[in-house]
């Protein structure tokens, strides 16, 4: 077990990822773009404001986010930080990137404004990197089960491979969240964790149900009546407060070294 406060350890996590973000960028699944989009009109009527929604919350910059991880990695010595979360950013971009193309081929416009990316956008400014990661976690997490739902609602291959993508990407980018919760919670005392993990659970509770009022549809479609859909999103925050390691680790010289984390997110 890597000892979570040595100061190395930091710059270590952060360059692990880095390594894991530019190998990923070339190791994106063929996606049989010229089969067009599959879906029929019932599915299309579904599923395309879904994946509006989705495409725009995909589409952040990060500017917030880039700025708090650079405070961050000053505090700690770990300079790094900033391009790891950089390149975050840009994995989240692509999926943006992604999604926009599947909407086109759909022939449909991509959306600048939604109620629930509002409220994340919102709550994302409010506060510092904690609150910043905690939302990020959160939207990662739903979105899992979201891409699940979405795959599983059609046959269109095209949509089908970006959302076997984009499930890939999310795994890790859970891992690559909870790894840095447990570095900066590795001093605080049992009682903050508990605080901490109790807002959590707010917060994720509150979105799960946004989510869900806005997205029903959609993931009915795919086979998530309320009862699946709330019980796999929780399955998701239970292994992700414990800090364990998602399936499929990152090998070959990126972000797959075991930092147990389990003490710092429970």
């Amino acid at each position: 077990m890597l000892n979570l406060l040595e100061p190395s350890v930091e710059r270590a996590n952060s360059a692990r990822w880095c390594d894991h973000f530019v190998a990923n960028a070339g190791r994106q699944l063929g996606i049989p773009w010229d089969a067009g989009c599959g879906l029929s009109a019932a599915e299309q009527a579904v599923l395309i404001p879904s994946l509006q929604d989705f495409q725009l919350g995909e589409s952040s910059e990060g500017k917030h986010g880039l700025a708090r991880a650079a405070a961050h990695g000053r505090r700690v010595g770990d300079p790094q930080y900033a391009e790891a979360v950089r390149m975050f950013f840009a994995e989240e971009n692509r999926h943006a990137t992604y999604l926009a193309r599947y909407l086109a081929l759909a022939g449909v416009p991509t959306i600048g404004h939604s109620w629930t990316d509002f409220i994340f956008r919102r709550v994302r400014r409010l506060f510092g990197l904690e609150v910043l990661l905690t939302v990020l976690l959160t939207a990662e997490l739903i979105g899992e089960v979201f891409y699940r739902a979405v795959r599983a609602a059609s046959a269109c291959p095209v949509l089908r491979g970006i959302c076997s993508q984009l499930l890939r990407d999310e795994r890790q980018h859970v891992r690559f969240h909870v790894e840095r919760f447990a570095l900066m919670h590795a001093k605080r005392s049992r009682l903050m964790k508990r605080v901490r993990n109790g807002l959590w659970r707010t917060f994720f509770a509150g979105t799960l149900l946004a989510v869900w009022l806005k997205h029903r549809r959609a993931f009915r479609l795919g086979g998530y009546p309320f009862r699946r859909y709330w019980r796999e999103a929780w399955k998701g925050f239970r292994s992700a407060a414990r800090g364990v390691q998602p399936p499929n680790p990152v090998r070959n010289g990126s972000a797959g070294s075991r930092i147990s984390v389990a003490s710092a997110v429970t």
